[in-house]
């Protein structure tokens, strides 16, 4: 115990002098920023009207570019291609998905005649087996994005 006290701070002189932050610092802090807040103010309440002129040009190019440049005649025709080319994604889209449901059925059927001969004896072959469906292969499809595509440059250069 002797020890502790021996560490300890013994004398005013040995502690480690601190400066304590007064009031006038507190007050030179809360008036700086008042100041930055007074110039901030002021500078921008001066650049209200050009911000306003500049808005006012750039909602004028907008409208500009917004502006059709097709008549009511060629927008017509317009939406007539579009509508086409619509039904014909759809009906694409149900050709697909009809190929697809027929793929999944004959995988089915496949399954439940590999369960059925696994279960059976197997018959003696009377002849070759018939054909299986060949499957959509990756040119099919490649086939049906070029006339997507197609389809999407005649729109295009029919409003050009």
């Amino acid at each position: 115990m002797a020890q502790d006290s021996e560490n300890r701070v013994s004398s005013a002189g040995d502690a480690i002098p601190m400066k304590k932050t007064g009031v006038t610092t507190y007050l030179a802090i809360a008036g700086a920023v008042v100041a930055v807040g007074v110039v901030a103010l002021v500078t921008s309440s001066k650049s209200d009207a050009e911000v306003e002129q500049k808005a006012a040009a750039i909602k004028a190019q907008a409208e500009k570019k917004d502006a059709p440049g097709m008549t009511a005649e060629q927008q017509r025709e317009h939406m007539k291609m579009t509508a086409r080319a619509f039904e014909r994604a759809d009906a694409d889209a149900a050709v697909k998905k009809a190929e697809a449901e027929r793929q999944k059925a004959a995988a089915a059927e496949a399954e439940a005649q590999a369960q059925a001969a696994n279960a059976a004896p197997a018959p003696v072959a009377a002849g070759p087996a018939p054909a299986a469906k060949p499957k959509v292969s990756g040119q099919a499809a490649k086939k049906q994005a070029a006339s997507l595509d197609s389809m999407g440059s005649d729109i295009t250069s029919a409003l050009k």
